[in-house]
């Protein structure tokens, strides 16, 4: 059995250094050995669920992504169209909270703390409303675990940060404006 085993072990680092070496060299790319691309996935935004979903150039389009649709128009938008996606409200007040810096000195490196306290929260992300790729990072929450999580993102220019949280299937949105200085001066 153990011999078997072995034998199972190098022919998968075989495989697994082949690949590598034809990947490097520029022989194949991995989206020709691992999945087809198809027509309908050239047109989508993504190549597949999770292109689609992080290409998102908005909230809106992020929700309709996340709910497996990659046909509704991919477009920014502004604040004051919040809410046009199946599902998607504003949180309550203080129950999708978002500790971020009002003034950040370097774009480059802002701490974001966002807090979810609507019941039975399962996904929780955040969103720099004018980033050209808005989508900044996605947290599934496990069953009994908080869904409170500290990252430092880029944010290209002054705008909304949005924070964006899913329970039993319905979308929960909050919005915390930052301006960012550019050389020392208000951008």
């Amino acid at each position: 059995m153990e011999k078997k085993l072995d034998q199972s072990r190098r022919d998968a680092m075989r495989i697994a250094s082949g690949l590598a070496i034809a990947f490097s060299a520029g022989l194949l790319k991995p989206s020709e050995v691992f999945a087809e691309v198809t027509e309908a996935a050239e047109v989508a935004w993504g190549s597949d669920w999770n292109g689609a979903v992080y290409s998102a150039k908005s909230l809106e389009a992020f929700v309709i992504a996340m709910s497996g649709d990659t046909t509704t128009p991919n477009t920014p938008r502004t604040v004051t169209e919040r809410g046009r996606a199946p599902g998607l409200s504003e949180a309550p007040k203080n129950q999708l909270i978002i500790d971020a810096p009002e003034l950040a000195e370097n774009g480059t490196n802002v701490p974001v703390t966002i807090t979810s306290k609507i019941p039975k929260t399962d996904f929780i992300a955040l969103l720099a409303d004018l980033n050209p790729n808005p989508v900044c990072v996605g947290f599934h929450v496990l069953p009994d675990n908080e869904p409170s999580y500290s990252v430092r993102i880029k944010v290209a220019e002054t705008s909304g940060i949005v924070a964006v949280a899913r329970s039993e299937g319905r979308w929960y949105y909050a919005i915390r404006d930052i301006t960012v200085m550019i050389g020392g001066c208000l951008g």
